[in-house]
């Protein structure tokens, strides 16, 4: 039976909001403006697919990982606005199918007990979007999708528990960090074996830890999810459905 797991992110937690900021060359990335009505509330977001470059321990390029963020509009304080990042299983699988048929904006039209119809395809709005909750971003581990190893480096290296969770992990941080996202509340979405892979990334979390309740990268601010002594912030609409 294949699952979703929903996890939380171990993340510091830091005031600077705004913009990307220092994309790597051959990032390249494209933006368009949608808007969405999910349970009657009209969501305006922007919608970006690209590339992120993983950098090796040398600093050079070790692999360009394909995403799609849906970013809702209008949000003042990001602090306050969570960030999910989901990804399919297999192993090898890319992250259309969460993308496309569960959490996305827009879903493919499937039959009434989930079959394929037949052609011509088509895809609508997805009222069933996460997106009205939660930022999302869909990631293609290496090797699946469009994402790929930089030239000269073997793709055999991440096609292993460990060797995927650091590209995978190496992706959250650097998207969250460009986009200024630290102070927001980070979730990951995984299905079948993604829910595997979102487990192992809590854990190749803390074990990059340098001592505990620090968190690499920000080793002058607290570890965690939400601030000491405050509860864990869910993912519910105003009327309380999940």
């Amino acid at each position: 039976m294949r699952s979703v797991m929903l996890g939380m992110v171990p993340a510091a937690l830091v005031s600077a909001q705004g913009p990307p900021t220092d994309f790597a060359p051959g990032d390249a990335r494209s933006e368009t403006a949608h808007s969405i009505s999910i349970a009657g509330e009209d969501v305006a977001y922007t919608a970006t697919a690209g590339y992120l470059t993983i950098p090796s321990y040398d600093g050079k390029p070790k692999a360009r990982m394909f995403h799609i963020a849906y970013v809702k509009d209008g949000v003042e304080d990001r602090s306050t606005r969570p960030v999910t990042f989901a990804f399919n299983g297999g192993p090898g699988s890319s992250s259309v199918w969460l993308h496309m048929g569960a959490l996305g904006p827009a879903r493919v039209v499937m039959g009434p007990e989930g079959e394929v119809p037949p052609p011509p395809y088509r895809y609508v709005e997805n009222e069933w979007s996460w997106l009205d909750l939660t930022d999302l971003v869909f990631v293609d581990p290496v090797s699946t999708g469009y994402s790929r190893p930089a030239e000269g480096q073997e793709a055999g290296q991440f096609h292993g528990l460990d060797g995927d969770l650091e590209a995978m992990g190496e992706f959250v941080r650097l998207w969250t960090t460009r986009h200024q996202r630290w102070a927001s509340p980070k979730f990951l979405a995984g299905e079948s074996y993604g829910t595997t892979r979102a487990a192992g990334l809590v854990r190749w979390r803390h074990g990059r830890s340098d001592q505990p309740g620090r968190r690499v990268g920000q080793p002058d601010q607290p570890g965690g999810f939400d601030q000491p002594g405050r509860p864990a912030r869910g993912l519910a609409r105003p009327d309380g459905t999940p």
